[in-house]
Formats: structure tokens, sequence, C-alpha cells
């Protein structure tokens, strides 16, 4: 128990100065490292418990740069999402869930720009909410697909960093209440969960002080870069595991 509380902290630390610095990576990261160690049910909470307290301090310290008005049109997608969801309420398995981490980035990459694709519009940052927590429930992660809806330029980096931070908090807190339910012990997952949400404090504080160095031009160009590179990392993983699914 002692190495896999461990191995979780570094994890949710690491990725949490990853999200704290791009602005998103970092749960796409965590998620796969997450879903390699434990049962899918158990990541997803795990997962999203973590997440949800990296994003929501990201967006505490960063609440004076919050766009409000996104932030109030996506929780309504979001929860349409959710109650949807809620009748499914399924585990996917690993191999699923990989090839869904790896095609998410590409996915969102290719998405034309519309209005109905801009989180500084009503109906952009509703069909945010509403894509987001869907794809969410089913592969764990949807950050690279929230960050298309940020594109616009409209809002600074910190801007960025800081309403995608809360519109995620929101996201993650769903999904820990949709997948709780399946999950088998929680109270053995009670310290390493603990465990991760302290580290995703300690990570965020320390990705924001990054944040702060950053260059507008550099936090747009690494962010589509790094991004893209897990996520071809993630669709082969998922590949090798599905064949390894359905041979056995």
């Amino acid at each position: 128990m002692l190495t896999l509380t461990l191995t979780l902290t570094l994890a949710a630390f690491a990725t949490a100065v990853l999200s704290a610095t791009l602005g998103m990576a970092g749960g796409l990261v965590l998620m796969g490292a997450f879903a390699a160690i434990l049962p899918v049910p158990d990541a997803m909470v795990m997962h999203g418990l973590t997440q949800l307290v990296a994003n929501g301090g990201r967006a505490i310290t960063l609440r004076s740069h919050l766009d409000r008005p996104a932030l109030g049109a996506y929780a309504v997608g979001a929860l349409v999402a959710a109650i949807l969801a809620r009748q499914i309420s399924l585990a996917p398995p690993v191999w699923l869930v990989y090839l869904g981490l790896g095609l998410v980035p590409f996915v969102a990459l290719s998405l034309p720009r519309s209005r109905w694709l801009d989180a500084g519009t009503p109906y952009g940052a509703g069909a945010a909410g509403l894509l987001v927590v869907g794809t969410q429930s089913i592969f764990g992660v949807a950050g690279p697909l929230l960050d298309t809806f940020f594109q616009s330029g409209r809002l600074d980096r910190f801007g960025v960093v800081a309403t995608k931070a809360a519109t995620q908090a929101l996201s993650h807190l769903l999904k820990v209440a949709l997948f709780l339910p399946l999950v088998v012990g929680m109270d053995r997952l009670l310290t390493p969960a603990l465990a991760c949400m302290g580290a995703a404090v300690v990570g965020t504080q320390v990705g924001t002080r990054l944040l702060a160095r950053l260059p507008e031009a550099d936090f747009r160009l690494w962010t589509r870069r790094v991004v893209l590179l897990i996520g071809g990392g993630y669709f082969v993983a998922g590949v090798i595991a599905a064949r390894a699914a359905f041979a056995a």
C-alpha cells in the first residue's frame, strides 16, 4: 500500500505542475497512469478527486481572471451530460480508455472553428459542458476537447487557465459522482486519495509560478505540441491493449 500511495502521489504532483503551467495535459497523463495501476472505476474516482482539488485550487488562485458567464453556461451543459451519463453508468475497459485518451486530442484539433465551439459565447460554453462531461464519462479525460473552446484568443493565458480550471473542477466532481457507486471498497483508497489531493495542491502552486514566467506565444505553442505527443502515445498503447484483450 505504501508503494502504491507514493507512486500515485508522485504522479499527482507532477501532473498538477504540468496542468498549472500549460492549462492542460496533466489530467491526460494522470488518467493513463491511474488506469494502468487501478481498476477503471477506481481510477476514474481517484483521478476525479485529484483533478477536482488541482483544478479547484488553480481556479481559486486565479479567480480574478475567471470568465464567470462562460462558467455558468458550461455548468448547464455539464449537468445535462451528467444526467444522461447516469442512465448508463458503466465502466469502460482499459483498452477503450487508452484509445479514447489517444484520440481526443486529435479529434479536438480537427474540429472547425465556430461560435458553437467558442466558450466566449453562451452557446459555445454550454456545448463545451455537454461534450466535455459526456466524453469524460466514457474516457475519464476531455481536456484537449475543452481546449478547442478556448482558441479564440479572447482570454489571455491567465484567463484561459483560470476558466478552464473552474470548468474542469465541476466536470470532475460530476465524474466522481458517476463512478463512485461502481467502486468496491472505497475505504482502501482513502489514504492514497488524500495524499494525491495534497500533492495536487502543492503541484498547482509550483505550476502557477512557472506559468507566470512562460511567454504568451510559448504557452500556446507548447500546449498543442505536448498534448498531441501524449495523445499519440496513448493511441499506440490502446491499440496494443485492445489486441491483447481480444486475443485472450
